[in-house]
This record gives structure tokens, C-alpha cells and sequence, in this order.
């Protein structure tokens, strides 16, 4: 039976079977138990350490540690802090240290030269991938399982409802699946450092289990106390609402909205996993990808802000503008930006192409579509998606107040407008820099970008200059929403010709680059033949 068990998975998924092999050894197993029960036994005892020590005849009262008043010992409450902190514990360790152990082992495999071979097997990416998410954690998996039967024992008797315990559960199951998911990126890309994902991972991780948290704890009022509930749930529908749709009606409906909004997000990344496991050289993603990929981020986003029906939503909205849309952008510009060797076949065919006289219009297309060709274009594209899909929302953003100027509008659609033409600067600056020939031109880019970005408002910050002082210098930085208030149009007309400026100026110097490299090429492939 056992043998058939085995057959049936190797043949479902060889490279789990291969990861269960080598890791699944009766010592492991043995340490991992015992360092999960005793860790168990530890924090039964820590906090049966915090009672006093002094018990009543009657068994229901403990004397004070002065032994002059006696003190109700809440036992239920006793539970619930022990159940919280296995609430807490589990999922991050889950979390954080597979997290770890996926970019180690996936590093490990790719600086031995074992994953070059894993590719050249007969299984597809995507299976030798989920037999790593599978696999590699499993010493992890099984020593948490051990703590299972804990977490349901506090929650028992801290009268918790063990199907709410079960949602929550699932939904630390997607989030981790999730995270594994983006954190196998880490490696495929080059970077082989598995503390230094661990700690990105940290930082979103920690804010996430706060805001499940506190989920759960609302989930709980609204068993415990419908009333309560009730009342609650009017200001709580405030911002989980999506395109005026009460996501929040119930925490069924609550939880099915964020699964499925996991699930999209797993299936995306998943698309660029197995892109990038069998073609290490190419993108991350292809340009039709990010076309959609922008377009779903900036929706989901939208949604939650529009319409615009107070300061907290408003200023939701202007952070998701100006602060977590042109990061993703960012990281776009990083999945898109081809390296130097298909950007030298590209020009070739480029070259090759005009001198058969095929219509400039398949340029067109090449560069919108193609998988080689430059991303200056692609990236205009999704910033100009962005700009259009929230323009609606700038014009309403001021509505709803009193005493709304029509010009605040165009102050901010200007700024949105500045914005973007950085991120386009950045894309034109990280291509031209990714065709130079240098060691790491990609920490080269990542690092004339972060500069960009980063120093003049730090140096404005240093030097004490004030927006309403210096709209103009504002308007120029990655924070031109800070100087739009203070600015008048002949500020932004100038900010914005300024930029297109040295836009233009990069994008001539970047075909320069790219002829230069299909005549290079030519003439070398026309030497080596001859």
C-alpha cells in the first residue's frame, strides 16, 4: 500500500517525491517533533507562569501574590492569550522561514548547475515548481501540523467557533501559497541572498496578519454579539466597499473576496514562473502580460476608492496614485527591460529588415508586442492605461467637499501627468543602461533609478526648502504632489516640457545605441562567414 502511495505521487510529481527523499529522514523527523512539542510545553508554561501561585480550596480562586484579596482567575481569557499568540506564531513562522527555505534550496540548485538539468526533464515548470513548494518546506509543515491540535484546544476552550478558526486557517493557507509564489521569483531573477528576501517578505507579511487579525476579531463580535455587529459594520462598510459593492456584508462574502483576489494575483504569478524557469534569459513578462497585469492592478486598486465618499478615501486613493501604483510601475519597468544580447538580435533583425524594405508599421507592432524589442513603448502604454483609468476619480476626488476649487482637479491631474513622464524617464534611463557593456548592468539601472528618485527630495529635505517656496524644484522630484498645491500652471507647463525634453533626448540616444549594435552585429556575422 505504502509502495502504490509513493508510485502515485512520483508519477503525479516527481520532483516532490525527490524533495520528500531528501529530506524526510527518521533523524529530521525526530528533531522536528521534539523541537515542536517542547516549544509547545514552553509556552504552556510561560504563561502558566504568569498565575499566582497560590490556589483557593475551592479551585475557582487564587490568592493575590500578597495573599490578602482573592482574585478571579478568567480562565476563558487565559485561553484566548494563548490562542492569539499561537495565532500569531504559526503563520509567521509558516510564512517567513518557508519563504526562506524556498530561495535558499532554489539559489542553492542554481549555483550548483542541478536546476539546468531539472529543466531539461520531461515535467513542465509549473510541476517542478509546485513540487518545490510542496517539498522543500515539508520539515516546516510537519512541525506546525504538530501544533494544530493546540491551536484547536485553545480555541475550545477560549469558546471560539472552530469553523471560524478553520476560514482563518484557509485563508493563512492562500496568503502563505501567495507569498511562496512571489518568493520563487527571487532566485529565477539572480538573487540568491535568502535573508534579504526573508526581510522584504517581513514587511509585507507582518501588516497582512494585523489586518487578518483584525478580521477575525470582527468575525467573532458578529457571532458573539450581532447588536454590537450591526453597529460596527455601518462605519466598516465605509472602506471595504469595491465599486459601491458591500464586500463586507458578510465575513463570508469578506473572506471569498480576498481568496479569490489571492487566487488571481497565485495564477498570475504562476504565468511568470514557468515564463522565466524554462527561458532564464527572458522577461519576467511579456508585454501583453503587463498590459493586462497593469490594467487588473489599477482596477482592483480603483475599486476601493471610487467613489469618493470621504478623507479617508480620498487620501487612500491619492496613496495608491502616487505611491503604490508607480511602485508596481517600477517593477514593471524591471520585468519588461530586455538585457543586452536581445536587444543586439532584435537590432540586427531591425537592420535586416529595413534593408528589405518591410513598412515601418511592423516596427510599430514590434515594439508593442515583440518579446525582444525595447519596453519604452510598452511602458507608455501601461502608464498612459493608469493615467486614463484615474482620471474619473481626480475629477471626483473633490466633490463631495463644500468648498471645492475646480483647479485643484487640474493641480493633481498635472501632478499624475509629472509623475508619469519620471517613470518614463526611469524606463528610457534603466534600457540604455541594460545595453551598456558593464558588469550587473541590472544593479547599475536599479541603482541610477533609486537615485533618481530618492535624492533631490531628500537633498530639497536637507537643505529645508518648502513647497510653497519652491513649487518648481517639487514638481520635478518623484513627489510632485507636494508642490501641485503651490504651483501655478506656468510651473507645470514648464515641469512638463522639461521632462519631455530629456524623455526625447533618452529616446534618441537609446536608437542610437540599438543601430549602432545591428551594424556591429551584421558586420561581425558578415566577418564570420566570410
Amino acid at each position: 500500500m505504502k509502495i502504490d502511495v509513493i508510485e502515485t505521487f512520483g508519477n503525479w510529481n516527481p520532483q516532490f517525491i525527490r524533495e520528500l527523499k531528501g529530506r524526510l529522514k527518521s533523524r529530521t523527523v525526530t528533531l522536528v517533533a521534539t523541537v515542536s512539542i517542547l516549544a509547545q510545553g514552553l509556552l504552556m508554561f510561560f504563561f502558566y507562569a504568569q498565575l499566582p501561585t497560590e490556589k483557593h480550596p475551592y479551585g475557582q480562586y487564587m490568592l493575590s501574590p500578597r495573599g490578602e484579596l482573592p482574585v478571579v482567575i478568567d480562565w476563558m481569557k487565559w485561553w484566548n492569550d494563548i490562542f492569539l499568540t499561537l495565532n500569531w506564531i504559526l503563520p509567521l513562522a509558516l510564512m517567513l522561514g518557508g519563504v526562506y527555505m524556498l530561495i535558499q534550496d532554489l539559489a542553492t540548485e542554481e549555483r550548483r548547475g542541478t536546476l539546468n538539468f531539472i529543466r531539461l526533464s520531461p515535467q513542465s515548470g509549473r510541476d517542478i515548481l509546485i513540487g518545490k513548494v510542496l517539498g522543500v518546506p515539508i520539515l516546516l509543515y510537519l512541525g506546525l501540523a504538530l501544533a494544530l491540535p493546540l491551536q484547536f484546544w485553545t480555541a475550545i476552550a477560549a469558546d471560539i467557533p472552530l469553523q471560524l478558526v478553520l476560514l482563518q486557517n484557509g485563508v493563512f493557507a492562500i496568503v502563505t501559497l501567495s507569498l511562496f509564489s512571489l518568493s520563487l521569483l527571487f532566485p529565477l531573477m539572480g538573487f540568491s541572498a535568502a535573508w534579504l528576501g526573508t526581510l522584504l517578505a517581513s514587511v509585507a507579511v507582518i501588516p497582512s496578519l494585523q489586518f487578518l487579525h483584525l478580521i477575525f476579531n470582527v468575525a467573532r463580535l458578529a457571532i458573539a454579539q450581532p447588536d454590537a455587529w450591526q453597529t460596527f459594520n455601518d462605519r466598516w462598510d465605509l472602506w471595504v466597499k469595491w465599486f459601491n459593492i458591500p464586500v463586507s456584508y458578510s465575513m463570508a462574502t469578506w473572506y471569498c473576496f480576498m481568496g479569490l483576489s489571492l487566487a488571481t494575483l497565485m495564477a498570475g504569478t504562476w504565468q511568470v514562473l514557468n515564463r522565466r524557469f524554462r527561458d532564464p534569459g527572458t522577461t519576467l513578462l511579456s508585454k501583453k502580460q503587463s498590459y493586462f497585469a497593469v490594467f487588473g492592478l489599477n482596477l482592483f486598486l480603483l475599486g476601493f476608492v471610487f467613489p469618493v465618499r470621504s478623507y479617508a478615501l480620498q487620501n487612500l486613493g491619492e496613496f495608491f496614485l502616487f505611491g503604490l501604483i508607480p511602485f508596481c510601475l517600477l517593477l514593471a519597468i524591471a520585468a519588461l527591460s530586455s538585457q543586452r544580447q536581445p536587444l543586439q538580435d532584435w537590432a540586427r533583425y531591425r537592420r535586416e529588415s529595413t534593408r528589405k524594405n518591410i513598412k515601418n508599421r511592423q516596427l510599430l507592432t514590434d515594439l508593442l508586442w515583440g518579446e525582444k524589442s525595447p519596453a519604452v513603448l510598452a511602458m507608455s502604454v501601461n502608464v498612459a492605461m493608469t493615467v486614463a483609468m484615474w482620471t474619473p476619480w481626480l475629477i471626483g476626488a473633490h466633490l463631495y467637499e463644500p468648498d471645492y476649487n475646480h483647479y485643484e482637479h487640474w493641480q493633481g491631474f498635472l501632478a499624475v501627468v509629472l509623475l508619469a513622464g519620471l517613470i518614463l524617464i526611469c524606463a528610457a534611463i534603466a534600457q540604455i543602461v541594460l545595453m551598456k557593456q558593464m558588469r550587473k548592468p541590472q544593479v547599475w539601472a536599479a541603482g541610477i533609478i533609486a537615485a533618481i528618485l530618492i535624492l533631490p527630495p531628500l537633498c530639497l529635505g536637507i537643505l529645508q526648502m518648502q513647497p510653497e517656496s519652491y513649487p518648481l524644484l517639487f514638481l520635478l522630484t518623484s513627489l510632485p504632489i507636494l508642490g501641485a498645491e503651490y504651483a501655478p500652471a506656468f510651473y507645470f507647463l514648464s515641469a512638463i516640457a522639461l521632462q519631455w525634453t530629456c524623455l526625447t533626448l533618452l529616446t534618441l540616444q537609446l536608437r542610437r545605441q540599438l543601430t549602432k549594435a545591428g551594424e556591429s552585429e551584421t558586420k561581425r556575422l558578415i566577418s564570420g562567414v566570410s
